[in-house]
């Protein structure tokens, strides 16, 4: 309970008989008078507001969120008391999720039932909690308020976006994926079964050329192939510490979830079967491949809460663990990152005795941070320090990038937003050269 304005306004007004009391012993009565009535109406004005029914809450929203996606939420309030009452409410959202929530002032009339709405939008994947609502009920005298919360707790959970998904699919049906990163060309691969005649492009193998077609036509054409379907695809991703750096104040691990998610994606439309793997210093998630829609919602649902934590990866045991339960030759794209050739050396070897059973790819992002600092011009003797830091740790990846291009590894390092388009390109040139 807490005392309002109108009750301290009341006191300061029955002080004034008070003051004028020790020069006119005939105003005490009145102080005395004054204080025993604004007594009794605080009181009553406290029983009323304890002896009330409470109002009653509900929330609504949707339980499975989208990152960066706004989404609605409902507050309804009832009052389940005989007589209307003046309530402030507030609401809290978890931390993560940005709100437009502002306290709100209602007037709840018998029996009556109104709602409170307003939008979030969460900033990081995982489960979170919906809990309590502040609520301010006013005393019906305006003396007392009671101030209190009630539980409404309520479990969401914020998914990867499915903007890249959906951006991906609407390009491919309107021809225009070069203005997401990636050639539609190589939505039609190098396979064994013609498909099709289209125009000759200039990075076109010049195996390709139909110069049957060419001559009767007049221009280059190029035969198309249907891609190779029914082959195996493993997202293997690292969430060990050396995904813990952030790129742009987001998480590595965030950037290699999106990406694995819209490859998964592309990988159904070819009728591959996508698997994960999920680790650190142990294996956290294994879901076999499998063709499908479905089987990208089921690694979805591994990846959404997944987060990288200061564990050293165990490569041997995550790449032991998988050796014993698959066996078919498979494109493996490890998400990792990369320092240099010495603190990578398990990195390499392990990747590296992989083959020749699997095709391995490593995906890392490059450090934009690393890049900026070495072309920010220099002004001072500070900056040619951080210079030369930012140089040595981008010449320590290219080392490490290069001693696994060596072993035969296929390296996808790109900056954090071209990372999907660089992942794919990379996937659909494998199917279009019959790398797997």
């Amino acid at each position: 309970m807490t005392f309002t304005r109108r009750f301290l306004l009341s006191m300061l007004i029955g002080a004034v008989p008070l003051i004028l009391g020790l020069f006119e012993p005939g105003f005490l009565g009145l102080t005395l008078l004054w204080n025993g009535i604004l007594l009794i109406l605080t009181l009553t004005d406290y029983l009323l507001l304890r002896l009330a029914p409470l109002p009653e809450i509900d929330r609504t929203l949707e339980p499975r969120l989208s990152l960066n996606g706004q989404a609605s939420v409902r507050l309804y309030l009832r009052n389940p008391a005989k007589t209307a009452w003046n309530v402030t409410v507030l609401e809290e959202p978890p931390e993560t999720i940005a709100h437009d929530f502002v306290q709100t002032n209602l007037k709840l009339e018998p029996g009556a039932r109104q709602y409170i709405e307003y939008q979030i939008t969460p900033k990081k994947q995982g489960d979170f909690l919906f809990g309590d609502v502040w609520v301010k009920l006013h005393g019906r005298l305006g003396l007392i308020d009671r101030q209190l919360s009630i539980s409404v707790p309520q479990e969401v959970k914020v998914y990867p976006s499915l903007v890249e998904m959906a951006r991906f699919t609407l390009m491919a049906q309107r021809g225009r994926l070069q203005q997401a990163g990636i050639r539609s060309a190589r939505l039609v691969g190098a396979g064994r079964e013609f498909e099709s005649l289209r125009d000759y492009q200039p990075d076109d193998e010049y195996r390709r050329i139909d110069w049957k077609a060419s001559a009767r036509r007049g221009k280059l054409t190029s035969r198309q192939y249907e891609v190779e379907r029914s082959q195996n695809l493993i997202l293997a991703l690292d969430v060990g510490r050396t995904m813990l750096a952030e790129v742009d104040g987001k998480a590595k691990v965030d950037y290699a979830i999106n990406a694995a998610l819209l490859l998964a994606y592309v990988a159904t439309l070819t009728d591959d079967n996508v698997g994960l793997l999920l680790f650190s210093d142990t294996v956290q998630a294994w879901i076999p491949p499998a063709k499908g829609r479905g089987q990208v919602y089921r690694i979805m649902d591994a990846l959404y809460n997944a987060q990288a934590s200061r564990a050293e990866p165990d490569y041997r045991g995550a790449f032991g663990y998988l050796q014993s339960r698959w066996r078919r030759r498979s494109l493996m794209v490890c998400f990792t990152d990369l320092w240099d050739p010495d603190s990578s050396r398990q990195t390499i070897a392990e990747m590296t005795a992989l083959q020749p059973r699997h095709l391995v790819a490593c995906v890392t992002l490059m450090d934009t941070n690393a890049l900026h600092a070495a072309r920010k011009p220099i002004v001072d003797a500070g900056d040619v320090f951080h210079q030369a830091a930012a140089l040595q740790v981008l010449e320590d990846r290219n080392r490490a990038r290069a001693a696994l291009s060596q072993r035969g590894v296929l390296v996808v390092d790109s900056p954090a937003e071209k990372l999907s388009a660089a992942l794919v390109n990379r996937y659909l040139e494998v199917k279009e050269r019959m790398l797997l």
